[in-house]
């Protein structure tokens, strides 16, 4: 049996789409952010936090260290965007179901019975839900779920990109946030059933891995991240492809632009993106960089 299951509320909180949530411990020597330096220039990467509960205030030293040395923010996608009409429109057309295909239609009759109990738990109907793709439903009753551990309050990403806002500093963005849509909407198409009844399956013990893998995540030990990664591959590796691998591929040129610019960057990423073999910081170091985590 593993040791720690890949529940979606886990991905959610350590890959991104802004549902991650993080638990205090005592002070540790380490941190989630690192220095990343090259030819005399420099960076800094932290992992990305996005949900947090208001006794989490104040952040740990290490991101207001790094925001302050940094003269430009890069966030993973400009959240605040969702609110604008085209980006709604296309958030449903990549929701919603084709012609009369239904939710009860593609789902075996076992499995959509499992759901609708799920469903029921946190006083939802899933009738409401019929025409939505069962990757956005499991992504709706993840987030109620962390909701109710009481993780509703801005995360990382929102609290530095007022920050910025204020101080006048620049921002960028890794990615656009329909790249972010469609990665979340085509989780589990082609293998509906599987996917939703993984997803289930443990459900009940999202907060007792949470605590354990965010209470790891405030000093920096990758050791869960590690393992939570090398399970989703080998169990989902197309999930794994789409939100980990692709992603971080696609975001490593840009951040070795940002660091060969002679500017000081500070980049916040999702905490799993950091870790594991594809990792932000594995291939960081793999292309001659020196990485020193932030004490």
């Amino acid at each position: 049996m593993k040791q720690f299951r890949v529940t979606l509320s886990i991905v959610l909180v350590c890959a991104g789409f802004f549902f991650c949530a993080w638990s205090p411990v005592a002070d540790q020597p380490g941190s989630s952010v690192w220095k990343v330096s090259k030819d005399g220039n420099t960076l800094f990467l932290g992992g990305s936090i996005h949900i947090l509960r208001e006794a989490d205030f104040p952040l740990p030293a290490g991101y207001d260290s790094a925001f302050s040395q940094s003269a430009i923010l890069v966030l993973e996608t400009d959240v605040e965007k969702m609110a604008e009409p085209e980006i709604v429109q296309y958030l449903m057309s990549r929701m919603i179901l084709s012609g009369n295909t239904t939710l009860q239609s593609i789902l075996d009759p076992d499995i959509y019975k499992m759901l609708e109990k799920e469903c029921s738990k946190y006083g939802l109907s899933l009738n409401t839900f019929s025409k939505l793709k069962p990757s956005m439903v499991i992504t709706i009753l993840s987030m109620v779920q962390i909701q109710k551990y009481g993780f509703t309050q801005q995360g990382i990403d929102m609290y530095y990109l007022d920050m910025a806002k204020k101080e006048n500093k620049p921002v960028h963005f890794l990615e656009t946030v329909q790249t972010q849509i469609d990665a979340l909407a085509g989780m589990g198409e082609g293998y509906e059933n599987d996917y939703v009844r993984y997803s289930l399956n443990d459900m009940e013990n999202t907060e007792t891995e949470i605590e354990v893998l965010l209470a790891e995540w405030k000093n920096g030990n990758p050791s869960k991240s590690e393992a939570i990664l090398s399970e989703m591959e080998e169990e989902w590796p197309l999930i794994y492809k789409t939100l980990v691998g692709d992603r971080n591929n696609a975001w490593i040129p840009q951040i070795k632009k940002f660091l060969a610019s002679g500017q000081v960057y500070f980049v916040i990423a999702g905490l799993l993106h950091l870790h594991g073999k594809d990792g932000l910081l594995r291939q960081l170091k793999d292309s001659g960089c020196t990485i020193e985590q932030l004490k």
